[in-house]
């Protein structure tokens, strides 16, 4: 039986391209040592998979370290489950964070970006969730970018943000994006309007600071206006951040279905690492 502890990173293993960014994620989290990698067999698959599947995962596993000139994990196991993300959902119980790689690499804008996997288990998040572009082959030098609502889903990153800042000796950065609230064609005809949006925005850096202060973070916030995707991937970009930290909340089932998530949308398009953060 395997042993899972709150010091183990699961990493999720589709024997695809796309585990090799994620493997490279794995080993800069957790290390060999404290990385399961898991591969999960749905059930339907069972009648066309290999007898040794333990052996063939270990052989991928081992291919793709070599490739990235880092260790293989220490342990691999091979799970059945309905679909890949109970599996993974179920053997992640417990565990310090699930790692999965995306669809698309670091470059890529494309429909479909996160994969309906690593999709299904953001929905469900059973534990820190950690998303990697599959062509990711090194962690960026920059710092942690902690994305903040400040709200209490935010609020559920912290602590992690912290930790991942610390054992890593990285800066952590704290980002907000707020409304755009720009209209030229309302500062034509009502100049008073652009002093109405300069108060919003001196006031939403206060309320910003305000909220660093209540979780004990230091430093100058990064304030930016606009969308939340293209603002955060655009400062992760020019600062080589190694990772970004957002809080999500879990979804019904009424909002899977109506709701978009930022934390989603965020994880496809990044150009690193995005660590997705229960609230609790």
């Amino acid at each position: 039986m395997t042993t899972v502890d709150a010091t183990t990173w699961i990493l999720g293993l589709d024997l695809g391209d796309r585990s090799r960014g994620a493997l490279c994620c794995a080993d800069w989290l957790a290390g060999p040592e404290h990385t399961l990698a898991v591969h999960v067999l749905e059930m339907w698959s069972r009648p066309y998979i290999r007898s040794d599947a333990v052996s063939a995962v270990r052989e991928v596993t081992r291919r793709l370290a070599s490739e990235l000139q880092v260790s293989p994990p220490a342990r691999v196991s091979v799970v059945e489950a309905d679909a890949a993300e109970d599996g993974l959902a179920r053997i992640s119980e417990g565990a310090a964070g699930l790692v999965i790689g995306r669809a698309a690499g670091r470059r890529e804008q494309t429909i479909g970006a996160l994969g309906h996997v690593a999709r299904r288990v953001l929905r469900a998040l059973p534990c820190p969730v950690v998303v990697a572009p599959r062509d990711l082959t090194a962690i960026a030098p920059g710092p942690i970018l902690l994305a903040t609502d400040l709200d209490l889903a935010s609020a559920s990153a912290v602590t992690f943000a912290r930790e991942l800042a610390a054992k890593h000796g990285r800066e952590l950065k704290v980002v907000h994006v707020g409304e755009t609230r720009y209209s030229d064609l309302i500062d034509d005809l009502e100049p008073y309007w652009q002093q109405a949006r300069d108060a919003y925005r001196d006031e939403l850096a206060g309320t910003v600071h305000r909220w660093m202060a209540a979780h004990a973070l230091i430093g100058e916030p990064h304030v930016v206006f606009g969308s939340v995707v293209d603002e955060l991937r655009a400062l992760a970009i020019a600062s080589q951040a190694a990772m970004i930290v957002v809080g999500s909340r879990r979804l019904g089932t009424v909002g899977r279905i109506f709701l978009g998530s930022t934390a989603s949308a965020l994880a496809g398009h990044a150009p690193c690492p995005v660590a997705v953060i229960a609230a609790t």
